[in-house]
């Protein structure tokens, strides 16, 4: 019985067509170079084999970067990872890498390759598009990517290099030697005393405003509050707890909608939370609940009773987009501008600490 080589042993030959062909043992398996002298093929080989000794070597593929992050995508991130989050990462291999850099073969993807891909994109990388005012038509938007979105786009190029590493399609992780711009600090969007009192004046008759004077006196985020149930609400210790989010995410599953609504659980365990809520809320929130009872009690058989704390007259959830043009109606009633929803946040955030509140605890209200 013939001896099986071991790894590196190598021999080279000239073949019946006239090109040389070097042979070496990897895994037990035999594998070629060729080349058209038998100096070449000697070079080639003994990189092969240089490559086998010191634990360097791959096996050759013709993989692209964009197919292996397509299949990363679908075979390990995806029964791993948020909803929102996978989309995110479809989105920058779809609209960023595989039209920049997705014909490269996996192999042959180099750091200074990455780098300039990097710089690229944070200079003028948007690919979203706006009404232009002259024309009407849809244009592409002038400008690059933020720092914290190459960032994130980055930490996705990264987890997939190291599965491909650990699989043994690459030799080493290229995404470690490239540098990142330094992350700019934006200046948050806080209310003002002025503008808080006008606000919750504003939103004080109206059926939702609740969830804007809840979000203001807790922190919590847009999706919480429309995913929040009476259930939730201990009206004898004053606390709420955060169980699940509401948002409308884009659909993957070929079916004919385009997006969705899911309701899951918060995308951290810190984010499962219980809050206390000031005594001023309790009696807010009792009359809130009456209301909705009452419109149950109304309908009877019409109503759809799912016990979410935002809800429409039929007891059906709020869609995001819905609260959110609420929102800028009261915003506009008040008096208000250059604000979105995520400044309420902002605003408890920032009112706890000059009330005297620590950053850990305010660290654990938060999420």
């Amino acid at each position: 019985m013939a001896k099986k080589r071991a790894n590196g042993e190598g021999t080279i030959r000239q073949r019946k067509d006239g090109r040389w062909e070097g042979l070496y043992t990897v895994n037990y398996k035999r594998k070629s170079v060729y080349g058209k002298t038998q100096a070449e093929v000697r070079k080639k080989l003994n990189e092969v084999l240089n490559d086998i000794n010191n634990g360097m070597y791959i096996e050759n593929t013709n993989i692209t970067l964009g197919a292996w992050l397509d299949e990363w995508l679908e075979v390990y991130a995806k029964p791993s990872v948020k909803l929102s989050t996978y989309g995110s990462y479809e989105g920058y291999i779809r609209n960023h890498i595989k039209p920049e850099i997705g014909k490269v073969k996996l192999s042959a993807l180099r750091a200074d390759i990455l780098q300039k891909f990097i710089n690229q994109k944070l200079k003028n990388g948007r690919c979203d598009k706006v009404k232009d005012v002259n024309t009407n038509k849809l244009v592409i938007k002038k400008g690059g990517l933020s720092e914290k979105t190459i960032k994130n786009m980055y930490n996705m190029i990264h987890s997939a290099l190291k599965q491909a590493y650990k699989n043994g399609l690459v030799n080493q992780n290229v995404s470690e030697l490239i540098t990142l711009p330094k992350q700019k600090r934006n200046e948050m969007r806080v209310l003002s005393l002025e503008e808080q009192k006008a606000l919750q004046s504003a939103v004080e008759d109206e059926r939702l405003g609740i969830g804007i004077i809840l979000s203001l006196f807790t922190g919590i985020r847009l999706g919480e509050l429309l995913g929040l149930k009476f259930d939730d609400i201990d009206f004898e210790n004053k606390t709420i707890t955060i169980r699940r989010t509401l948002n409308r995410l884009k659909v993957y599953d070929n079916s004919e909608k385009k997006t969705d609504i899911v309701i899951g659980e918060p995308k951290t365990n810190k984010a499962k939370r219980v809050i206390p809520i000031q005594e001023f809320l309790i009696p807010l929130l009792k009359a809130h609940r009456t209301r909705v009872l009452t419109e149950q009690i109304k309908i009877a058989n019409l109503y759809k009773n799912d016990s979410f704390v935002m809800c429409n007259e039929f007891g059906k959830y709020l869609e995001p987009t819905t609260y959110q043009n609420f929102f800028k109606n009261m915003l506009k009633k008040a008096g208000i501008q250059d604000t979105n929803f995520h400044t309420l946040r902002h605003t408890f955030a920032t009112h706890f600490v000059i009330n005297g509140g620590d950053p850990f605890s305010l660290r654990d209200l938060l999420g």
